[in-house]
C-alpha cells in the first residue's frame, strides 16, 4: 500500500529556481546562497526555478557529480512534523531541481550521520515495507488541493502517489519516470527525472507559480520532515506548500501513451472421472489487448482499455457468509483503481458515521454472470458457463481545468454472455448467462476561494439490454442516479463543512421491482412496518440520500471534533453499478478527540469518545452506542491502540428478514492491537477483539503476525488469526402457518450456532532489483458451524424464543434432515429443513514474478492454486480439517502476459 503520511497529513516540498536559457548565463547567475532559496516565510518557502538546455547535462546515476549540480539553489532547512514537531530536523537534506522541456530533474543528498543506521531494504515498487524515503511533490495544477508525488528509497524503490481535497490519497496512481540511488559514506543521494507529461499543468502561462514540497523519512527513529513546514496540530497538505517560481516558456507536452499486450494461460483441473462433455483436464487461452493514454488537452486526459486482462491481480480471499447481504471485495484490477478518487462521491469529512451507501463500485463492471438454467427455463444436464463477463472496451476522461473544474467521466461496456448447455437428449445448446450492459458514471468538481470550497455533482447510469428475456424477470432495465455535494474550509482549514445528496432511480418489470422492494437492502414486505409495503404493480423505485457534517480536524488546542447527520430513504438504490447493504434509516453520529503530538513519555497519543445513534423509517431505534479509544506511538516506536464499545436499547428490522423487529440484547466489546517497531529484522503484532452479549452470545478473535527480513531483499511474514464465536440469533428459515399469530402468520426459524475459524496468511516476497520482484503466498481458510437449539422467534419486539422439543413441538433428525412439528398435537403441519452444519476449507496460494524490463514495460509470470472441501460435519478439528485441506485436489493457473509501454 502506498503511503506519503501515516495517520491525518503528509506534507511535501518545494522548490524554486531562475530560469534561464544558456548554460553560460546559469554559471554566471546561479552563485545564490541558500538562504535565497527560502524567498518567501519560513513557513511558505520559495524557490525559482532554473532551466537547462538538454537533458544530456545529466547522467542518471544517482550521483550528483554533473557540474551543473554546484551551481543550481538549495532546499534545506527541513522542520520536523514527527517526532519533535516544529523542531529542526535531525538530519541535513538537499533537494536541487532542474527542468527542461521534456523533464523535470530532482537531485537530492540526504546527509546521514550513521549511514550504517540507513535502513534500505529492497521492495517491489509502491511497497510499504520500513524504510527511510525523500519524497517530491508538485502541485502544477496550482489550486491547493491536488498535487502529483513521486518518492524514492535508498536502494532505488520508486512510489507514487496523487494527492487529492488537500489531504485524500490516491495510492494506486502510477507514474512513469525514472531515478537512481547511491548509498554513500555520509548519506545518501538520488537523482530522479520526471517527465513533464506525468504532471498537469497549463501551458498558456508564459511564466508558471507551482505549489511544491519535499519531504524526509527517517525510519530509525520514526522522524518526519518537511521543507514547507506542517504541524501535526495544523490541516491540510497541498495548502500548505511552499512555491516553485520562474517555470517559463513550457510547451505541452505531447500525452499519448499505449501499452499493448499479449497473453498466454493453461488452466488445470483435477483429474475426474466424468460424463461432462464440458469438462477438460487442460484448457488453454490467450489474450491480446492493451490500454491506451491520450492527452486530450493540457488538462484532460483519455484512459481507454480494450480487452483488458487481470490474470495477474491477486484473488479475493476465502469468506463465509450466513448472512442476506453481500460481502463487500475491495477492486484490485488496476484500470479501475487508477484515478478511482475523482469518481467518489457520497461521504462527507467526519470522525465517525452510520454508514453510507457506495455510489460507485467498479467491481460491478465484468461482474460474475446473473443468469442460472433454472431461470432460464433450461432443462440442463451440464452446463458450461463463463466466470465473468466481458469487458468488452471502457474509457475514462479525466483531468482538472486550470479554472478549477475536476471532470471525470466512464464508460464500459460488457458483453452478452452465453453458456453451452447439454440437454437430457443430448442435445447441445446454449442460453444467456448475462446481458449486454452499459456503465456510465460522471463527476464533475469546482473549487474556488483558494481551493477553500467546492461544488460538485455526481452521475450514473447502468442501462441494460434485457427486452423480450427472461432476465427481465429479476434484473433492473436500467438504473440512474444524481447528485450534488459541497465542501467549505475556514479558520485556516481546521474546520470544514460538507453535505451530500443524491436522487436514485431504477426501472424494470413488475417482478424486478418487487424483487428490489423486498431486497435485503429495504424489506419493504416487513410484516410489522407501518410506513412500508409492496406495491406489486410498480415498474420503478426511487429514493433519495443525504449526509451533512461538520468537522474540526486540527488547531492549537488538541481537540478535535465531528457530528454527521445521515439520511437513506426506503427506495435509494446503488447495487447497479454502487454497493448499498441497507436503506431506510436516519443517524446522527458525533465525537470529540483529544490528541497530544508531544506527550512527556510518548511520541503521539490520542484518545477518543463517540456516540451514535440511528432510526429505521418507522421510528424504531436501529443503532445506540457509546465509544471509546485511544492510540499511542512509544519513543522506540512500538505502537498501540485500543476501542471499547456498549450498545444501549435498540432493536433489529433485518434479522428476520421480512418479519417482525426483534429487541438486540445489550452487549459490549473491544479490541486492541500492539505492534513492535516495524524496522527491526523482525517484528510482531497482536490484537484481539472479544464481545459478550446478555443473552449469552459471544465473539473471540484473536490474531497476530510476525515479520522476519532476512536480508535486505527479502520479506517473509506469517499472520494467523482464530476466531470462536456463539450467536443465538442465527437465521435457519421462514415457514408460513396461519395458526402462527404472534408472529403475522409465520414461523422465523433460528439457531444457536457455534462457529470456529481458522485462517492465515504466508507470505514471502523476494526482491532481485527495484525493477525485479517474486511475491509468493498461501493463504489457507478453515471454518465450521455447528447448529444446535432450534427454535422460533415467539414475540415481535423481544427477544424471546420457544426451542423446539423444550418450549414447543417436537424436533427430529434422519440423516442430514431435521423434521418439526412446531405443535405437537396442534393443527399445524410440520416441516423440514436440511441440516445446516458446515465444515469449509480452502486453500489459496499465488506466485507472481514481474519484471519491468522498460519503463511502464512489464512482464508477469503467474502461478496460481487453489483447493476447496466442503462437508457438513459442525466440529472443528484442526488437525483434520488441514490434512482434508491439503488432500483436495487442486486446480492450478499458469499464466504469462508481456506488455510494452510505447510513450513520452
Amino acid at each position: 500500500m502506498k503511503r506519503v503520511y501515516t495517520t491525518m497529513a503528509m506534507v511535501c516540498l518545494c522548490v524554486n529556481l531562475f530560469a534561464q536559457t544558456s548554460y553560460q548565463k546559469q554559471t554566471d547567475t546561479i552563485a545564490i546562497k541558500t538562504d535565497d532559496v527560502r524567498r518567501g516565510t519560513a513557513d511558505n518557502p520559495a524557490m525559482q526555478a532554473i532551466r537547462i538546455d538538454g537533458e544530456n547535462e545529466i547522467v542518471l546515476d544517482g550521483l550528483l557529480n554533473e557540474s551543473i549540480w554546484k551551481n543550481v539553489p538549495i532546499a534545506t532547512q527541513f522542520t520536523q512534523r514527527a517526532p519533535d514537531d516544529g523542531s529542526a530536523a535531525s538530519e541535513n537534506t538537499e533537494v536541487q531541481l532542474l527542468y527542461t522541456n521534456e523533464y523535470i530533474f530532482v537531485g537530492i543528498m540526504a546527509y546521514d550521520s550513521a549511514p550504517d543506521s540507513i535502513n534500505a531494504p529492497l521492495f517491489r515498487r509502491d511497497g510499504d515495507e520500513a524504510s527511510d524515503w525523500v519524497y517530491v511533490l508538485f502541485d502544477s495544477y496550482n489550486d491547493k488541493r491536488t498535487a502529483f508525488t513521486f518518492a524514492i528509497n535508498p536502494r532505488g524503490v520508486q512510489k507514487d502517489i496523487l494527492l487529492y481535497d488537500d489531504t485524500d490519497e490516491d495510492q494506486l496512481w502510477d507514474a512513469v519516470w525514472q531515478a537512481e540511488t547511491k548509498i554513500l559514506e555520509n548519506g545518501w543521494s538520488a537523482e530522479m527525472k520526471i517527465p513533464l507529461s506525468q504532471l498537469r499543468f497549463s501551458s498558456n502561462d508564459e511564466e508558471q507559480s507551482w505549489g511544491v514540497n519535499f519531504q524526509r523519512r527517517i525510519a530509525r527513529n520514526g522522524e518526519i520532515s518537511f521543507w514547507a513546514p506542517t504541524s501535526q496540530n495544523e490541516t491540510g497538505i497541498v495548502s500548505k506548500f511552499g512555491r516553485l517560481n520562474g517555470i517559463q516558456n513550457l510547451k505541452e507536452p505531447r500525452r499519448l501513451e499505449v501499452i499493448p499486450y499479449v497473453s498466454a494461460d493453461l488452466t488445470r483441473v483435477p483429474s475426474i472421472s466424468t460424463d461432462n462433455p464440458y469438462y477438460s483436464r487442460n484448457e488453454l487461452g490467450a489474450g491480446v489487448g492493451g490500454d491506451i493514454k491520450y492527452g486530450l488537452t493540457s488538462d484532460l486526459t483519455l484512459t481507454a482499455t480494450i480487452n483488458p486482462d487481470f490474470g495477474q491481480v491477486e484473488a479475493d480471499p476465502a469468506v463465509i457468509n450466513l448472512t442476506a447481504n453481500e460481502n463487500f471485495f475491495s477492486e484490485r484490477r488496476p484500470f479501475f483503481l487508477e484515478g478511482n478518487d475523482i469518481f467518489q462521491f457520497g461521504n462527507t469529512k467526519t470522525f465517525s458515521r452510520f454508514g453510507n451507501p457506495v455510489t460507485f463500485y467498479s467491481r460491478r463492471i465484468g461482474r460474475a454472470p446473473q443468469g442460472t438454467p433454472n431461470r432460464a427455463g433450461v432443462n440442463a444436464d451440464y452446463v458450461d458457463r463463463p466466470d465473468l463477463t466481458t469487458i468488452a472496451a471502457a474509457a475514462k476522461v479525466s483531468g482538472k481545468t486550470q479554472n478549477g473544474w475536476s471532470i471525470g467521466f466512464l464508460d464500459a461496456y460488457t458483453l452478452e454472455e452465453e453458456a453451452l448447455y447439454t440437454a437430457p437428449s443430448g442435445n447441445e445448446s446454449s442460453f444467456a448467462v448475462e446481458p449486454a450492459t452499459n456503465y456510465m458514471v460522471a463527476r464533475t468538481k469546482k473549487d474556488f476561494n483558494s481551493g477553500n470550497t467546492y461544488f460538485g455533482g455526481f452521475a450514473s447510469a447502468v442501462n441494460r439490454s434485457i427486452d423480450g428475456t427472461y432476465f427481465e424477470d429479476f434484473l433492473r432495465s436500467s438504473a440512474y442516479l444524481g447528485g450534488v455535494d459541497f465542501e467549505h474550509s475556514f479558520n485556516d482549514r481546521n474546520w470544514i463543512t460538507s453535505g451530500a445528496f443524491s436522487y436514485s432511480v431504477i426501472n424494470g418489470s413488475k417482478e424486478a421491482i418487487q424483487r428490489a422492494q423486498t431486497s435485503p437492502v429495504r424489506h419493504y414486505d416487513r410484516v410489522d412496518s407501518d410506513q412500508l409495503s409492496v406495491n406489486p404493480n410498480k415498474t420503478s423505485l426511487s429514493g433519495f440520500a443525504t449526509e451533512i457534517s461538520i468537522q474540526k480536524r486540527g488547531g492549537d488546542d488538541n481537540w478535535m471534533t465531528s457530528l454527521t447527520y445521515s439520511d437513506v430513504s426506503p427506495g435509494y438504490e446503488t447495487n447497479d453499478i454502487g454497493f448499498q447493504n441497507r436503506a431506510d434509516y436516519r443517524s446522527i453520529n458525533g465525537g470529540l478527540i483529544f490528541r497530544e503530538t508531544d506527550p512527556k513519555l510518548l511520541q503521539y497519543f490520542e484518545t477518543w469518545l463517540f456516540k451514535g445513534n440511528a432510526w429505521n423509517y418507522d421510528g424504531d431505534m436501529i443503532n445506540n452506542w457509546y465509544g471509546t479509544g485511544g492510540f499511542m506511538r512509544f519513543d522506540n516506536l512500538w505502537t498501540f491502540n485500543y476501542n471499547a464499545n456498549v450498545s444501549g436499547d435498540q432493536l433489529m428490522d433485518r434479522t428476520t428478514r421480512g418479519g417482525p423487529v426483534m429487541e438486540r440484547p445489550r452487549d459490549w466489546n473491544f479490541n486492541l492491537n500492539l505492534s513492535t517497531n516495524q524496522n527491526k529484522d523482525v517484528s510482531f503484532h497482536f490484537g484481539t477483539f472479544q464481545r459478550q452479549d446478555v443473552s449469552g452470545e459471544f465473539d473471540n478473535n484473536i490474531w497476530m503476525g510476525v515479520t522476519f527480513l532476512p536480508t535486505t531483499f527479502i520479506q517473509i511474514s506469517v499472520s494467523p488469526e482464530f476466531g470462536y464465536q456463539r450467536d443465538t440469533d442465527q437465521y435457519v428459515t421462514k415457514v408460513q402457518d396461519a395458526n402462527a399469530t404472534d408472529t403475522y402468520g409465520n414461523r422465523y426459524v433460528f439457531a444457536d450456532i457455534k462457529q470456529r475459524r481458522f485462517m492465515t496468511s504466508v507470505r514471502v516476497n523476494w526482491t532481485f532489483s527495484p525493477t525485479m520482484s517474486l511475491q509468493t503466498y498461501v493463504r489457507p481458510f478453515i471454518a465450521s458451524g455447528e447448529y444446535t437449539h432450534f427454535k422460533e422467534f415467539a414475540e415481535p419486539r423481544t427477544y424471546n424464543f420457544d426451542r423446539y422439543g423444550e418450549d414447543k413441538g417436537t424436533i427430529s433428525k434422519a440423516g442430514d434432515e431435521y423434521s418439526v412439528d412446531p405443535d405437537g398435537a396442534g393443527g399445524s403441519p410440520a416441516f423440514n429443513f436440511r441440516d445446516p452444519d458446515f465444515n469449509f476449507r480452502s486453500v489459496q496460494g499465488n506466485a507472481v514474478f514481474r519484471w519491468e524490463y522498460a519503463p511502464g514495460s512489464t512482464l508477469f509470470l503467474v502461478w496460481q492454486q487453489q483447493r476447496d472441501d466442503f462437508v457438513r460435519m459442525g466440529n472443528f478439528d484442526l488437525g483434520r480439517d488441514l490434512d482434508g485441506l491439503f488432500s483436495a485436489k487442486p486446480t492450478n493457473v499458469f499464466l504469462v502476459k508481456l506488455s510494452y509501454w510505447f510513450g513520452t
